[in-house]
């Protein structure tokens, strides 16, 4: 194919004919009607350029400088108008999702938070339950946290499930089926039945929770100031969690059983049910604009293709020339294959394991502290408050301290930084032998653990990963992490049996420690967009 550009050379001269003078004037020697054609003229110059065939060609001196006489009054008539204006507010970007466009954006934020709170106060309560629930069912430490790996096999079966689960109910459906199997979860482990109907119950909840998690996750990632509204549907999880071991063991303390802890839990869920389904209706139509997943802010080679064109020289009224290369992005993949796109991503993997191993970490400690405390500092059955110092503490830290290390720090360097002091908080619980202390340590631990989360989504959604994929990562990461918070405990739980209970804490430093080793190996997505175009060095590429 062939483009041309401008006039060719016969046109030009035809059209500087008479001297060959380009006509010039100043918008000073103009009437307001003249001005008004002279406009009209250039307009009717851009809608011939627009509507001719894409064919190019170097066009002559003399329609360059026609081209340039004409683009300088239509400036000339842009600035004259504009000064005439009077100054205007700036008007918001009606593109970005904010949390009052779409208008209902407010009440789903206000949703999803409260669904986090009956999240948080579901996975919390276990861990101040646990000693009562072995003897209820008189188990031993292996068998009471298979309670957790059930949980781990729903997680898994939603990454499974990923690319499905939505398209095929919409977002409002999708919300309303979990919310509705951790309610029947709920229901079933109230009951206090066999053990092994409890055990399969958490594989109900695992997929509930499972489920709405991914899509709150994506709901939130997509909207401005995203940092600023994860920390706070993370910080409400750290509520309901910090609430949950307080309740539970005043409950088990004034003789109350076990398992109607679980009448709050159903509770609070079928309140969930209701709030997601006002909340969340025509969802899928109003926040249809920004579920194109197809374009991407990380183009790579692959994006593009060429197409072959041939420069045609002016001074003859054939087509032969010197061909060139244009590069031209590429039709968008369909959604299909969106999936496999995100398996194939280095990304999707490491930030998977990261998670894994970052709420493997925060769930056994929060599950396993007490039980520690009791069996190797003497600690009384009031040690559960120690509990809800640590996701006391991580709510803190999710609420108040997220959005103070994005802005100041970045998310690369916080995440290094607080993990970091973290390991040392919880090595400091391991040696030194007091209960006071070690509740101090683990709530300041708390308070550090609690921003990674948020912060690993704003960095996943600002650069890491291209924007066709994220929702589909996003939901694999999600799963993940969320198994890491089931499998862990249940390999603490597993270990202690035979070694003890106190290797929660060697436990805890070695999944944060890879944490920190995975964190490194991602790309510095913030220095590279500081340095746009620059090769990084290596103290930049980990700094």
């Amino acid at each position: 194919m062939t483009f041309k550009w401008g006039l060719n050379q016969s046109q030009s001269q035809k059209k500087g004919s008479k001297g060959n003078k380009t006509p010039s004037f100043e918008l000073g020697d103009l009437s307001s009607k003249q001005i008004d054609e002279k406009r009209n003229h250039v307009i009717s110059i851009a809608d011939k350029a627009i509507k001719r065939p894409p064919v190019f060609t170097r066009p002559s001196n003399d329609a360059i400088s026609i081209l340039t006489q004409h683009t300088k009054v239509a400036s000339d008539v842009e600035d004259a108008v504009k000064s005439e204006l009077p100054e205007q507010e700036p008007v918001p970007d009606k593109n970005l999702m904010t949390s009052r466009n779409p208008s209902m954006n407010i009440w789903r934020i206000v949703s999803v938070c409260f669904w986090a709170i009956a999240s948080g106060w579901s996975d919390a309560g276990p861990g101040a339950l646990l000693p009562h629930i072995e003897q209820y069912y008189n188990i031993n430490y292996t068998i009471v946290s298979m309670i957790w790996i059930s949980n781990a096999c729903g997680f898994i079966t939603v990454a499974f499930l990923a690319s499905k689960i939505q398209p095929y109910l919409g977002k409002q459906k999708s919300l309303l089926f979990g919310c509705l199997l951790s309610s029947i979860s709920y229901a079933i482990t109230l009951s206090g039945g066999p053990y092994g109907l409890v055990a399969a119950s958490f594989y109900i909840g695992g997929i509930g929770l499972a489920i709405v998690l991914t899509q709150a996750n994506v709901f939130l990632s997509k909207l401005e100031k995203q940092s600023k509204y994860l920390s706070f549907f993370h910080g409400s999880y750290g509520i309901g969690a910090t609430i949950s071991p307080l309740v539970a063991t005043s409950m088990v303390n004034a003789g109350i059983k076990w398992h109607y802890f679980y009448l709050i839990n159903l509770s609070l869920m079928t309140f969930n049910v209701l709030s997601v389904w006002i909340a969340f209706r025509g969802a899928d139509e109003d926040l249809k604009p920004w579920d194109d997943e197809n374009s991407s802010d990380n183009p790579n080679e692959d994006d593009y293709y060429n197409i072959r064109t041939t420069e045609v020289n002016n001074t003859s009224s054939d087509d032969s020339g010197d061909e060139i290369n244009f590069e031209t992005r590429k039709p968008p993949p369909h959604n299909k294959g969106q999936m496999a796109m995100a398996l194939k991503h280095p990304v999707t993997w490491l930030i998977s394991f990261w998670l894994l191993f970052y709420q493997g970490a925060e769930v056994s400690i929060g599950g396993w502290i007490v039980t520690f405390l009791l069996d190797y500092r003497g600690a009384d059955n009031s040690s559960g408050y120690v509990a809800s110092g640590f996701w006391g503490g991580l709510t803190l830290g999710r609420l108040f301290v997220t959005r103070p290390l994005h802005k100041t720090l970045g998310a690369r360097r916080s995440v290094l930084i607080v993990s970091t002091i973290t390991i040392a908080l919880v090595l400091l619980t391991w040696l030194i032998p007091n209960v006071i202390s070690a509740g101090v340590f683990v709530s300041l631990a708390g308070v550090l653990i609690g921003p990674n989360y948020s912060l690993m989504v704003t960095a996943v959604t600002q650069g890491m990963l291209p924007r066709k994929i994220q929702v589909v990562s996003l939901t694999i990461m999600t799963a993940f992490g969320s198994s890491g918070g089931a499998i862990f405990p249940f390999v603490v739980g597993l270990v202690s049996e035979s070694a003890g209970t106190f290797v929660i804490l060697p436990i805890f430093i070695a999944l944060y420690t890879l944490t920190i080793v995975i964190w490194i190996m991602l790309p510095n997505v913030e220095r590279r967009k500081a340095h746009a175009g620059g090769d990084l060095t290596l103290w930049q590429r980990f700094w």
